[in-house]
């Protein structure tokens, strides 16, 4: 059961991610969990958690091996403790219906205040269910850490089962249902309220070469006035195919302070020439110690009117770009336009469930410059995939050494390409439907996130009272 649950992690989620492993690998390892009698042997299992870890995300960090390495180490100590809280209290609990709860409820509230760490939402149970469109609509609902649970009680549920434990069946039945009723919410939504392919509009996304990648993993920089150049042929190029919004990568172009004012000019100029709107991801450096010598990591939002607004990174990633890199005020551009509202974050912001649920509920698209790596461009991808889910809105994510993306409201990928296919220089287009639809968990999402949270500590406690009771009623009968 070990080895069954160690195959099954490395495949869900991080580098890899075949969906279905992600329901076998909580079942595999609880159940060595509860049957193990001794400590060497409970300490297997965390270092099957630890070696999973490091396996399924190489270079998280993108800071060398070494160091990504303890980083997963330190993660998954994190994962430890579900199994510890089933263990102290699940197996000592009368009945199995309060038992099978304390494993997912704990790994749930382990994954939700993970998520308001610096390293955020990335590695939730939920998004290995990435493709599976009947099952992501559910987040509409009860977001992503609700779908984890979900995941986490069916294993537990199988494991009390598969130990024929007292009532089993009541559990196993209400599990089951939800699951079901889920899928059939999914398949509903879909199928009753599909996407409309009228209302669309042409969006190009732009991996430019402003950084060249060499086979050794190092970056040269070309140099601005070249990039200033492939700017405005790339976004020529957007035109003539009918493109209404282009949206670069992120850090698509390099620059001093004293150099934005021409990029700046040049794209508005060329907003206002052509009737588009152009989204441009930069970085700037700081030649007067205005910024305290950090960069700025920002875009830019240029409407045809020649209106501009800005957005500089909020939250940025640790030791990639903390510290050297200047933190945003979290005011996230939400513009209204002909074709309709759209917003845009950058990158790394997307993992942040709240924070993207809060800043950009009110859009119909929403845009995502990013710069990834291998270590997590798909994983990446795949979780902008449930923002768009979740909060009823397409995203359009350009990704520099990554995958680019362009994702309807239902999780539906409408365009993808990787850069290791096609190079460091590539426009992809894309019809993207532009009306965003209300959904629960965009207007309640925090409440609903906050009880997922609280859930662990809810039953433990319960767990706790649960056999504190049960010792005195032994110890009165005695």
């Amino acid at each position: 059961m070990l080895g069954v649950g160690f195959a099954a992690y490395v495949f869900s989620g991080g580098r890899w991610n075949i969906g279905v492993t992600a329901w076998i690998w909580p079942f595999a390892f609880l159940y060595f969990s509860r049957h193990t009698k001794i400590k060497r042997q409970f300490l297997l299992l965390a270092a099957a958690i630890a070696a999973g870890h490091v396996i399924k995300w190489p270079d998280i960090l993108d800071s060398g091996y070494l160091l990504s390495a303890a980083f997963c180490l330190l993660w998954s100590v994190c994962w430890i403790l579900p199994f510890l809280a089933d263990r102290l209290l699940a197996q000592k609990l009368p009945g199995s219906f309060l038992s099978s709860l304390i494993f997912p409820a704990t790994f749930v509230s382990v994954e939700a205040l993970r998520a308001l760490t610096p390293i955020g939402s990335l590695g939730a149970m939920a998004y290995t269910q990435s493709g599976f469109l009947p099952l992501m609509q559910v987040t509409s609902l009860i977001g992503s850490f609700g779908l984890s649970f979900l995941i986490y009680w069916f294993g537990a549920v199988a494991v009390t089962a598969a130990e024929k434990r007292p009532r089993w069946k009541p559990a196993a039945g209400v599990c089951l249902a939800l699951l079901a009723a889920s899928v059939c919410f999914g398949c509903i939504r879909c199928a009753a309220f599909p996407v409309s392919s009228e209302n669309t509009l042409r969006v190009a996304s732009v991996v430019g070469p402003y950084y060249e990648k060499y086979k050794d993993g190092t970056y040269a920089e070309i140099p601005s006035g070249e990039s200033l150049r492939y700017f405005l042929s790339e976004a020529q190029r957007a035109a003539e195919v009918g493109a209404k919004i282009t949206c670069w990568n992120e850090e698509a172009f390099a620059l001093d302070d004293t150099e934005e004012p021409l990029l700046m000019d040049a794209a508005v100029t060329f907003a206002k020439e052509n009737g588009m709107i152009l989204i441009v991801g930069y970085e700037t450096a700081d030649t007067d110690g205005s910024e305290n010598g950090e960069s700025v990591n920002k875009s830019i939002l240029v409407l045809p009117d020649g209106s501009v607004t800005e957005y500089i990174k909020t939250n940025l990633i640790p030791l990639v770009e903390i510290p050297g890199y200047v933190k945003g005020s979290g005011a996230v551009p939400t513009v209204a336009t002909d074709a309709g509202v759209i917003a845009n974050v950058i990158c790394f912001d997307d993992t942040f469930i709240g924070f993207i649920r809060e800043k950009t509920g009110s859009a119909d698209v929403l845009f995502v410059p990013s710069w990834d790596w291998r270590g997590v461009k798909r994983a990446h991808t795949d979780l902008s995939a449930f923002r768009a889910v979740e909060n009823g809105y397409a995203v359009v994510k350009p990704s520099y050494d990554g995958v680019s993306a362009a994702i309807d409201r239902q999780g539906r990928v409408i365009a993808r390409f990787d850069t290791a296919d096609v190079g460091f220089d590539a426009v992809q287009l894309a019809d993207v439907p532009v009306k965003g639809v209300p959904t629960v968990y965009a207007k309640i999402g925090g409440a609903i996130d906050l009880v997922f949270l609280l859930s662990g500590f809810i039953l433990a406690a319960l767990g706790v009272a649960v056999l504190r009771r049960n010792k005195r009623k032994k110890e009165a009968a005695v």
